[in-house]
């Protein structure tokens, strides 16, 4: 991504304290952050070498991790020649997403574990170097997706480490360590010498984000990963191309996306998943992949016609190409030339032909795009592009979308209408291309929640109506079977947002969503989140109910079927306080008080019987001012 994070200085003295005695961070704390801060040089006999690490025995924990790592860390051997630049340092920013090797996370039966590694990489060019230059990387290695942070991070580490040398990544670990816990989906302000890193973290994996049938009222909170992503920054020459792969992503289509280098193949892929947010997306993904990551081998030996397993793959090295050639979705994104952003409309319009006069931002037009508008030329450029396939990359970098998926959502002209031609000034490019993201992020937010909520009903909580019993089990969410799901959708038809932008055939998107990967495990959490939700307004429900007046309103039968179930409840909660659960202690003294309330009422006989039982007699004891006649009935059952 371009444009860089602000990070606001801090006023109230938080560096008073930088001359005093350095401690050690603190390994618990820091390792709530982040795994491991790393330097590694590219050495011209040995390869990639960890030359610093913090902690130290961070990457020596789990085999061959060290390695992995700095194989990550580097532009792929094989990547597209970088151009020479006037200047004699060329930084840049990329992530990359490795399986976790440690033995904690490859526990027999849970979710695969993995790291995420984010990268701050020098290239250094001196006619003085063997080879003419040098390139070493710092790299901050994590279990958390919180590339908004990390990457801020970097511009403050990175710079360091060539400055102060090694002893910077134990200077800002200690900072990283004094940080307070991570708190998914909520701002936070993390102070770092005398600046503060203000950032909205990504909601936790395990949080479902807003119910499928409400738009969420802030698109820029985060509601998924990598929300920091340009879309437009990313996919510019691609923009005809972002719902056929938003449909993609949905259905856990295998992709593979190529670029010229790691800082736009893992930006592109981090935008192809944060396109489908607020759905879970559960396909394995890889910003920055690599020959040397362990799992190439397994993919390398795909027999032909064996289907693809479902990843997204972000390569530089044009090897892949021939090597994971049954991939079915092969996507080029970016410029060759990392120093431009700017990537020439479809057409071969020139850059001077742009909306923008004498450098101002202008609307981008739609002709631009070729949208509608057929040419003799570009109807040959389209068959000739088809007919070479993705090996085409192998002599010149074009960016283009090759895929046998049929897709069924049709390109918004109306969002493509509102986006900013910067024209030729690259002083407005940044803010524009900021604005056009806006604009990409807050429709497909939109698509994809529209696309959820035909399973709102399903999800959909409860609460007692008025005058009834809070004290009995809340009736089960609807049971889900995918027919009869797609059966009463096919009647009801696609819904005013949808059926403008999808073709005929969107059912058949709804069957591919069902069938592919990010379903289930999307819908089990919405489910659960559901049902803990409706637990917790029933519980509130409970809380609130006047049990005076309820109990006056039902029969000597629906009395006792009510103090069973209040019982039932307390001891629930009284479970739950031991544990340390504050408001399960507030809640046990409500019920305890409607226990003795709804014990009042009952029948002389039926408190004798139901006090021949100690622990419920104990249950009862506490207030006997409320149950005036309590002390006798127990005294006569102890006899």
């Amino acid at each position: 991504m371009n444009r860089i994070p602000s990070v606001s200085l801090r006023r109230d003295g938080a560096a008073a304290g930088a001359g005093e005695e350095e401690q050690e961070p603190d390994p618990a704390a820091l390792a709530r952050w982040a795994r491991a801060f790393c330097v590694i040089r590219f050495d011209l006999e040995r390869g990639q070498l960890v030359e610093a690490c913090y902690p130290p025995d961070a990457l020596a924990s789990a085999a061959g991790l060290d390695r992995l790592v700095a194989f990550s860390s580097f532009p792929d051997s094989m990547s597209h020649h970088l151009p020479r630049h006037r200047s004699s340092v060329h930084d840049s920013l990329f992530s990359f997403r490795i399986p976790d090797p440690s033995p904690s996370a490859s526990v027999p039966g849970s979710r695969r574990g993995f790291l995420y590694g984010f990268v701050f990489n020098r290239q250094r060019q001196d006619e003085r170097l063997p080879r003419g230059g040098e390139q070493k990387s710092v790299v901050i290695l994590s279990h958390a997706p919180y590339s908004s942070l990390f990457r801020l991070l970097l511009q403050i580490l990175g710079p360091l480490c060539f400055d102060v040398g090694p002893s910077a990544l134990s200077m800002v670990a200690s900072h990283v360590a004094a940080w307070p816990a991570p708190v998914p989906g909520r701002p936070m302000e993390l102070p770092i010498g005398s600046a503060a890193l203000r950032v909205h973290l990504p909601p936790a994996a395990d949080d479902p984000g807003p119910p499928p049938a409400l738009l969420p009222a802030n698109p820029s909170i985060p509601y998924g990963l990598f929300h920091d992503a340009d879309l437009f920054a990313a996919f510019r020459g691609l923009l005809l191309h972002l719902w056929t792969l938003w449909e993609l992503m949905v259905v856990g289509e295998p992709v593979l996306v190529v670029a010229p280098s790691p800082p736009q193949c893992s930006e592109a892929v981090a935008g192809l998943v944060s396109l489908v947010a607020p759905l879970l997306y559960s396909v394995d993904f890889r910003p920055y992949f690599t020959i040397h990551d362990p799992d190439f081998a397994r993919l390398n030996a795909l027999a032909e016609g064996e289907v693809f397993p479902p990843m997204v793959l972000g390569v530089t090295n044009l090897f892949f190409l021939k090597s994971l050639k049954s991939i079915p979705n092969v996507v080029s994104v970016g410029s060759p030339n990392p120093n431009s952003t700017r990537v020439l409309p479809v057409g071969g319009q020139s850059p001077g032909s742009g909306n923008g006069i004498n450098g101002t931002p202008g609307k981008l037009k739609l002709d631009k795009l070729a949208i509608n508008k057929f040419s003799p030329t570009g109807l040959l450029n389209s068959i000739k592009l088809r007919r070479e396939g993705p090996l085409s990359l192998m002599t010149e970098h074009k960016e283009a979308l090759w895929s046998t998926y049929v897709p069924t959502t049709k390109p918004d002209t109306s969002v493509l209408n509102r986006l900013i031609d910067a024209g030729v000034s690259p002083r407005i490019e940044e803010s524009m291309s900021v604005v056009n993201n806006e604009i990409l992020r807050r429709h497909f937010l939109e698509l994809t929640t529209n696309f959820l909520a035909p399973f709102g009903p399903y999800l959909r909580t409860t609460t007692p109506s008025e005058g009834s019993s809070p004290f009995v089990d809340p009736p089960l969410l609807p049971p889900f079977h995918a027919d009869e799901f797609v059966n009463g959708l096919a009647a009801r038809g696609a819904g005013k947002f949808l059926s403008k932008r999808m073709k005929s055939n969107w059912l058949e998107l709804y069957r591919r969503f069902l069938e592919g990967p990010n379903f289930m495990p999307w819908f089990r959490q919405r489910r659960a989140a559901a049902e803990q939700e409706q637990q917790r307004l029933w519980r509130q429900a409970r809380m609130n109910v006047d049990i005076e007046k309820l109990m006056s309103k039902l029969s000597e039968l629906e009395r006792i079927d009510s103090f069973n179930a209040i019982e039932r409840y307390l001891l629930r909660e009284m479970e739950n306080s031991r544990t340390g659960a504050t408001e399960s202690e507030t809640v046990s003294q409500k019920l305890k008080g409607d226990l003795r309330a709804a014990f009042s009422v009952l029948p002389k006989d039926m408190q004798q019987l139901l006090l021949s039982n100690p622990k419920r007699a104990v249950l009862l004891q506490g207030s006997n001012k409320e149950i005036p006649e309590l002390d006798g009935i127990i005294s006569q059952t102890s006899l």
